[in-house]
């Protein structure tokens, strides 16, 4: 089982971050109108934040590559920090957006965050277990947004 892999308080933090998207879907299909726009809001502010802070985990792997005595060039590359910069520029412009267009944008851009993750396993720029960690996390993740995305559209 792929969640083996992965170190416990990771796996606890990572699912208790799914709360609040849950709450945020809950709340978009459950509350009147009004509430509504707020909760779809802070959905939105979350997943904003949230996929900024998954972008700078890429930052975080390289910093620990040339912490390590790695070489700091390698590591320091304008393509692997700028995929660490990506997700809140991304997120940013989301929360920025009408509703429609900015939860299509944070769902697009979490299945991205989740492909440039799996190429950085296959690169050997962050452990195997990561990518067990990230796949149902973010099929989580996509499914609340998609969830309020369809509330939002009826």
């Amino acid at each position: 089982m792929p969640l083996a892999r992965v170190p416990r308080p990771a796996l606890v933090f990572g699912v208790c971050g799914l709360l609040p998207f849950i709450a945020g879907s809950l709340a978009v299909w459950l509350l009147p109108p009004g509430w509504r726009d707020y909760a779809l809001f802070i959905q939105a502010a979350y997943g904003a934040t949230i996929l900024s802070f998954m972008g700078a985990v890429h930052w975080g792997l390289a910093l620990a590559g040339t912490a390590a005595g790695g070489d700091s060039h390698r590591a320091m590359s304008w393509n692997r920090l700028g995929w660490g910069v990506l997700p809140a520029l991304l997120g940013l412009a989301a929360l920025m957006m009408t509703a429609v267009p900015g939860l299509i944008l944070l769902i697009l851009s979490y299945f991205g965050l989740l492909m440039g993750d799996a190429a950085a396993v296959r690169k050997g720029q962050a452990p195997a277990w990561y990518l067990d960690l990230r796949r149902p996390l973010t099929a989580a993740v996509i499914l609340c947004l998609g969830l309020s995305l369809i509330r939002v559209l009826l």
